[in-house]
Formats: C-alpha cells, sequence, structure tokens
C-alpha cells in the first residue's frame, strides 16, 4: 500500500501556521507592553530637589532622598558650599536611581565632607508599577514557547506512527 506523503504533510500545514501566528501576536503584545512602561515613564511629572545634603565618600554611591523608587534621577548641579558658589564639575559625579557617586580621582580636589545637589527626579506611580507588573509576569511566556512546539510536534509523531501501525 503507498502512503500519501504530500497529504500528511499538508495536514501539517494547518498547525504550522497557527504556531507562527500565536508567535507573532506575542511578540507585538511583548513591545506593546514594553512602549506602554515607556510611555507611562514619560508621563510622570518630574519633581526637582534643591540644594539637598549629603555626606561625601570618594568614589562611593550614596543615596539621595528621593533616590529610592525614582525611575529617572538627573542631577544638574553638585556644589561644596550651601551658598552655592563652588560648582563641582559633572565629570566628578554620576547620578543614577540609586543615588550619586563623587569621584576625585587624584585626591587633590579637596571635597569638604558635605556636599549639595541639585537634581530633578520622577518617582514610580501606580501605572508605572502596573505596566512593570504586566512585563514581568508576560516574561516568561516565551520560554515556554519551544516547549509547546516540541509538545504538539511529539504528539503528531505519535499519531502518526499509530496511523501507520494501522495501515500495515
Amino acid at each position: 500500500m503507498k502512503y500519501k506523503k504530500k497529504a500528511q504533510i499538508e495536514q501539517l500545514q494547518g498547525l504550522i501556521i497557527a504556531l507562527v501566528i500565536i508567535g507573532m501576536v506575542l511578540v507585538v503584545g511583548f513591545l506593546i507592553f514594553a512602549q506602554t512602561k515607556d510611555q507611562v515613564v514619560d508621563m510622570i511629572s518630574t519633581s526637582t530637589a534643591t540644594n539637598e545634603s549629603f555626606t561625601y565618600a570618594n568614589a562611593t554611591l550614596t543615596a539621595l532622598t528621593h533616590s529610592s523608587g525614582s525611575v529617572e534621577l538627573t542631577c544638574s548641579a553638585l556644589y561644596n558650599d550651601t551658598a552655592n558658589t563652588v560648582t563641582i564639575g559633572s565629570g566628578n559625579y554620576t547620578c543614577t536611581t540609586g543615588g550619586i557617586t563623587v569621584t576625585d580621582a587624584d585626591g587633590t580636589l579637596g571635597f569638604p565632607a558635605t556636599m549639595y545637589v541639585t537634581y530633578t527626579y520622577k518617582t514610580a506611580d501606580y501605572a508605572y508599577n502596573a505596566s512593570s507588573e504586566v512585563q514581568n509576569a508576560t516574561q516568561d511566556i516565551p520560554g515556554w514557547l519551544p516547549i509547546i512546539v516540541v509538545v504538539v510536534i511529539g504528539a503528531l509523531l505519535i499519531g502518526l506512527v499509530s496511523f501507520l501501525r494501522r495501515q500495515a
């Protein structure tokens, strides 16, 4: 008895097309989630902390009052006195959402123990937290796609073997 290989392969076309469509829908969905999070950050209002004091330690990350929970933090000026007369160059410090790091690489600048910084920040709100939760919850799905494909192909192979046994 001759088997119709073309007919058997054509039966897989629907499954292959369905898997490709599911993959495309998931990719588009994940891109939408990522863009939503970026849009939410843009919509968060910016606040400013002026002349906030902190204790200087060379090349050590120091948390600022609003650095915890911030999604963006940008330093605009760093001073070594309360009158804001002596500005420290931006090449000597870096600001992140973790805080500020001031570096006196060769130790010749003689920074005081207390310094003052002015910065802007955006604090996470409910919309940002919700979009983060959705994005984190859906991170695991792409890892399961190869497993699902392997299980479906395995089921098809088992069905094909049992079909061929009945034919013989």
